[in-house]
């Protein structure tokens, strides 16, 4: 069983609210009740009954509560040694950080909310992704900017080795189908007001993108770093965005929880030094 829903189930039989659990988890009352419909699942029995505009635990609420408040209390004081940090990580630097051990890792969900919750209820541990949050459990460590480029098939009929604003409007282009900070990727990065590009398709993964690209006159966008990795293997073209944008922030997240755990930062020497070439601190 996950340790993390019985926590989660502690908070809300202590504060009988699902409003105040969430708000001293830090996380969003939706993880809250999905966490309790998982340890009801899991249990076999209904937990909380509604009470008026609140809740109130059930008899096998009360039964398990006094079950595990004690060995709940002794957990929360054993330090365990770690052994592997879970990483979401975001597809731009993916292929710098996976030679690095004792890492499970996976691309980082497209939905924000779910990230933070999943650092909040020790899903994962770091985060390394353009986000931000205002969140006091979190740590924001920008690490890294990095270019936006532009790719199309080295055969393209109408582009060749370089690629004006107008050419870039006329074609099809394949977009990010992702949002950070309440924003599109191309509306991130945009120093000016632009005209809408014509979409034709839309993917989640920037392997499929440039994939997508490789094969098809639809221009696809990326950083320069994973572009100048993949474009020569693909046969692609890279062509500098033809209108201003900023660099591409990354950052690092995770938990204040970790940040003076010796293996934690360790680990988040390691990714960086990874990503950036330069020594983290």
């Amino acid at each position: 069983m996950d340790l993390n829903l019985l926590t989660t189930f502690l908070s809300v039989y202590k504060n009988r609210s699902i409003t105040l659990a969430a708000e001293e988890l830090d996380v969003s009352q939706p993880a809250v009740s999905a966490s309790l419909k998982r340890l009801e699942a899991v249990v076999g029995k209904s937990l909380y009954v509604r009470e008026g505009r609140g809740i109130a635990p059930t008899g096998a609420a009360v039964a398990l509560a006094n079950k595990i408040q004690s060995p709940m209390s002794v957990l929360e004081t054993v330090e365990q040694k770690q052994e592997q940090i879970n990483l979401y990580c975001s597809e731009v630097v993916l292929h710098k950080v996976s030679h690095i051990e004792q890492m499970h890792t996976v691309v980082t969900p497209l939905n924000e909310q779910e990230v933070i919750d999943d650092l909040n209820t020790q899903k994962v541990d770091l985060v390394i992704d353009a986000m931000v949050t205002r969140k006091q459990s979190v740590i924001v460590e920008e690490i890294y900017q990095e270019d936006g480029v532009c790719v199309t098939r080295k055969d393209h009929p109408r582009i060749g080795d370089t690629m004006t604003r107008e050419q870039y409007f006329a074609e099809r282009h394949i977009a990010l189908k992702i949002r950070r900070n309440n924003m599109g990727t191309l509306e991130h990065i945009a120093n000016e007001p632009i005209e809408p590009r014509k979409v034709s398709i839309e993917t989640e993964s920037l392997a499929s993108m440039i994939g997508l690209a490789a094969i098809t006159d639809y221009i696809g966008s990326t950083t320069r770093s994973f572009a100048e990795t993949f474009a020569p293997r693909l046969g692609l073209n890279i062509h500098e965005i033809p209108f201003g944008v900023k660099p591409i922030p990354l950052s690092m997240l995770y938990h204040r929880r970790y940040a003076s755990d010796p293996f934690h930062k360790a680990k988040r020497k390691e990714i960086v030094e990874a990503i950036t070439g330069r020594t983290y601190k």
